[in-house]
């Protein structure tokens, strides 16, 4: 499995960071001005940071009875 970068412990997904617009670093109220990959001993992961996948929209009009029946239809 491959990781990204919201997987891997850094600055940029810390709950205390915050990110800077414009620039690749961000605000830490602990170690000042780092960069996003930077990591210190007060890392915590922000569980809020990871945005959710979007819902997939089901054509629900291309289903027919028999697509979700038990029984063989053409008995």
């Amino acid at each position: 499995m491959k990781a990204t970068s919201d997987q891997l412990p850094m600055c940029c997904n810390c709950k205390y960071a915050t990110k800077i617009p414009l620039t690749d670093d961000v605000v830490c109220p602990i170690q000042g001005v780092v960069s996003s990959s930077y990591l210190c001993r007060k890392y915590s992961y922000d569980f809020f940071f990871k945005k959710p996948k979007r819902r997939r929209n089901i054509n629900t009009e291309e289903f027919s009875f028999s697509d979700f029946s038990i029984v063989d239809v053409d008995s």
